[in-house]
């Protein structure tokens, strides 16, 4: 019985690093003060997100500030006066 002749990975010959050009120095990138290209930074914060993203997120930070712990809730079903006299 032939069986069929095993896969091989076929290594790729990596290409030598280009040798930088004399005529065209690299320079740093110039993101300070007077610089012309601004420095990059994430602007996720800003990006129109969809109503659903938008509506799950504000939910999420709503319930988060209804959250109050049991030792501050025990005050808010306090007696008044008039009720503490009859007790």
């Amino acid at each position: 019985i032939n069986m069929a002749p095993k896969k091989t990975k076929e290594v790729k010959k990596s290409t030598p690093a280009k040798k930088a050009d004399p005529l065209f120095p690299a320079r740093p990138r110039a993101t300070g003060i007077g610089g012309a290209i601004r420095p990059i930074k994430d602007l996720s914060r800003f990006v129109r997100w969809p109503k659903y993203v938008r509506i799950q997120r504000q939910r999420a930070v709503l319930y988060q500030r209804l959250k109050v712990p049991p030792a501050v809730n025990q005050f808010t079903k306090t007696l008044g006066k008039n009720e503490a006299m009859t007790v």
